[in-house]
């Protein structure tokens, strides 16, 4: 697979490490969950979390920053969610003063060093970053320790709406680039429907280019054979 094995985005949470000492405490109605953050399927599940919490506190705190009187969740979500079902008044926090940007790049680097992120929603982040972030291919590459060929992959799946990946979550498949793939040019066969060899019929067209100047026939060719590699073309 084309990815780097060193995550190059650390650097943005461990900017921060030194804080984790004397987190501030905050009131949890003060804080709210970040909209806009890279986490899609599952932030509302913290069985796991609120147990371990219950029982030795809140061992890392939570990353937010300041939004007029309210604190944006840059890192911890599911950790938020577990200190509410528990009846916790207040949340240790970091409160970072990095802007609105590096905050989302802050948020995707978190979890995916938490491999909380399935290669769909990376792809999702991908496609906010470059899309609405205006990133290079690049940029993202560097951000997130992939190659470029790797980010423009992941942008590929974020195609994929988020019903068709649930349902190859309940059918117990992986959520792997190669079967979000599958799925994606299944969908994609021109209509989403999977037409059987049964089903089709042949077509032959008989073309004559003798007629054709030399430069004609060569500018004919050309697009005849993009033609044919595009829509799998036999002749």
């Amino acid at each position: 697979m084309s990815k780097k094995t060193e995550f190059q985005a650390l650097d943005l949470i461990s900017a921060y490490t030194e804080k984790k000492r004397n987190p501030s405490n905050l009131d949890l109605s003060l804080v709210v969950p970040n909209p806009n953050q890279p986490r899609i399927i599952g932030r509302d599940d913290t069985s796991d979390l609120v147990p371990s919490m219950e029982r030795l506190g809140l061992i890392e705190p939570i990353l937010v920053r300041k939004e007029k009187t309210k604190y944006l969740i840059v890192a911890g979500e599911r950790r938020y969610r577990a200190a509410i079902k528990l009846g916790w008044k207040d949340i240790p926090a970091i409160i970072t003063d990095a802007n609105e940007e590096v905050c989302y790049e802050m948020s995707l680097a978190e979890n995916e060093k938490r491999k909380n992120l399935n290669p769909w929603e990376v792809g999702k982040a991908i496609q906010y970053l470059r899309k609405e972030r205006k990133k290079t291919a690049e940029e993202v590459s560097n951000l997130l320790g992939y190659s470029e060929r790797y980010v423009k992959q992941l942008s590929s799946i974020a195609r994929l709406d988020q019903k068709s990946v649930m349902e190859l979550m309940i059918s117990g498949k992986p959520i792997s680039v190669k079967n979000l793939e599958e799925i994606l040019r299944k969908k994609e066969n021109r209509g989403g429907e999977i037409i059987s060899p049964s089903a089709m019929k042949t077509t032959r067209i008989n073309i004559n280019i003798s007629m054709l100047s030399s430069k004609n026939r060569e500018s004919f060719l050309r697009e005849l054979a993009a033609l044919k590699k595009k829509y799998n073309i036999v002749v």
